[in-house]
């Protein structure tokens, strides 16, 4: 089927394998009318964090010495990038609970914000995060003094701390590198104080999650006291409207440990991706994170808006947080902060980025195999065996549409999808395009690998 417009977004990312093989990944994302049903809500991933493949009469035929099924690598861990009491500098630690986050950074933190996200990431239903410590520039450097008198950062050299250095992999590019578990969601709440530099961070952040297939959390800024000066900020800030991004708005109170239980307004990125991950777990990446069943733990909202407010906010892509009676706060949107701009509904919704996320991940992870087998028809073959066994699995599961698996997915492998540069210099290109649930078109991605004749000819 032919696409329905000619416009196309290619994002390309390089990735290191064993240190010889590179592993070059492509989308290719188009519109295309799709008609189908959606399919039943089912938990995904399971407890493993894996999808099990398919076995069944749908399965495709696949040669005899098939490679292992293609997994799900769940975009649902989250990584938070601050200043904390204690730890090691620009290096990522796994927690796995509050308790160790306690035990590895020393618990709360009155000047660092994410380390109540961590506590509230913990709360609503995260069950794994990487924590990035970074120098605290009034410890070692000059410090503007506060009204009270007490030593503060300025808000520049606390910028250039939280985003770091790209070549020596300091601040939030200490994140680059990880392979196991890697992080699907990045939250750093402490740019919410920072004003202008706030911004220039969470510039940084993106272009960070773009390379690193990460979905970027942006919080309000800490002195947009209404919605109208919310969105004063973002049309300052243009370039914050991006479709791997989302904000969610009010900040949110939290009974603050060490002001004797008296409530705090924080940021609400890290109660949110605690969500997200909970969701991710109980209906699949791909089920809008917003409804009455998205309601947030041990947070109340620090101002309630109206319907004229709420309006307003939709338009340009803001994801409201509104109270309800005996369900608390909820979350009342899924845009990314590209919805206000776009139409194009992979850019505009957040579970159609989040899935597309996985399925990226996934793919290119399950066929870095193909490195080692000669480029022809018998290893197409078992790729796209390997590809519609594991979408086969996500349809059944409720994340495509389509009565048949031939109307949700399509997969393709070989001279329609390689020219013969590709061959000559061993670059495999797989195209897969999906049925997305909600809203109905294609979406096609392209992932391209290397296999043994890349090796055999260098370039």
């Amino acid at each position: 089927m032919a696409p329905a417009s000619s416009e196309l977004t290619r994002i390309r990312t390089t990735l290191s394998f064993d240190n010889r093989i590179a592993v070059c990944r492509y989308y290719e994302l188009f519109h295309i009318g799709r008609k189908g049903t959606s399919g039943s809500v089912a938990s995904y991933p399971n407890a493993s964090g894996r999808a099990p493949a398919y076995h069944g009469p749908m399965d495709p035929i696949a040669p005899a010495d098939s490679p292992d099924p293609i997994y799900a690598v769940p975009v649902d861990v989250a990584a938070f990038v601050d200043t904390f009491a204690q730890g090691p500098y620009h290096e990522p630690v796994p927690v796995n609970s509050w308790q160790e986050f306690q035990m590895f950074f020393g618990g709360f933190e009155a000047t660092s914000e994410a380390s109540y996200a961590v506590y509230l990431y913990f709360e609503n239903g995260g069950e794994f995060a990487w924590v990035v410590r970074v120098p605290d520039p009034i410890e070692s450097g000059p410090a503007l003094m506060s009204a009270s008198g007490e030593r503060q950062a300025s808000p520049g050299a606390l910028a250039d701390s939280l985003i770091g250095s790209t070549d020596a992999r300091t601040g939030m590019h200490a994140l680059r590198g990880l392979e196991r578990k890697r992080p699907g969601t990045l939250a750093i709440p402490r740019a919410a104080e920072l004003g202008a530099h706030g911004a220039r961070v969470y510039t940084e952040a993106l272009s960070l999650a773009a390379e690193l297939g990460m979905f970027l959390l942006i919080d309000p800024p800490l002195l947009a006291d209404t919605p109208e000066e919310l969105l004063q900020w973002l049309r300052a800030n243009p370039g914050l409207r991006d479709g791997n991004a989302a904000l969610y708005y009010p900040r949110l109170y939290f009974p603050d440990a060490l002001q004797h239980g008296r409530n705090r307004s924080f940021a609400p990125s890290g109660a949110v991706a605690g969500l997200l991950s909970w969701l991710d777990q109980e209906r699949g990446v791909w089920q809008a994170p917003a409804g009455l069943h998205a309601a947030l733990e041990a947070v109340t909202l620090t101002r309630e808006l109206s319907a004229e407010e709420f309006g307003p906010l939709t338009h340009e892509g803001v994801n409201a947080i509104r109270e309800f009676p005996g369900h608390g706060a909820v979350l009342w949107g899924a845009r990314t902060l590209a919805g206000g701009s776009t139409s194009d509904p992979k850019w505009k919704y957040v579970p159609m980025r989040r899935l597309l996320l996985l399925l990226e991940r996934s793919l290119s992870q399950g066929i870095r195999w193909t490195a080692f087998e000669p480029n022809g028809e018998s290893l197409w073959m078992k790729v796209r065996a390997a590809a519609e066994t594991f979408l086969v699995d996500l349809w059944r599961k409720g994340a495509m549409q389509g009565a048949t698996a031939t109307e949700a997915f399509f997969v393709h492998c070989g001279p329609t999808t390689m020219t013969q540069d590709d061959l000559d210099n061993g670059r495999l290109v797989l195209q897969v395009g999906i049925a997305v649930v909600k809203p109905a078109e294609f979406a096609i991605l392209r992932i391209t690998s290397w296999t043994s004749e890349a090796r055999l000819n260098p370039a």
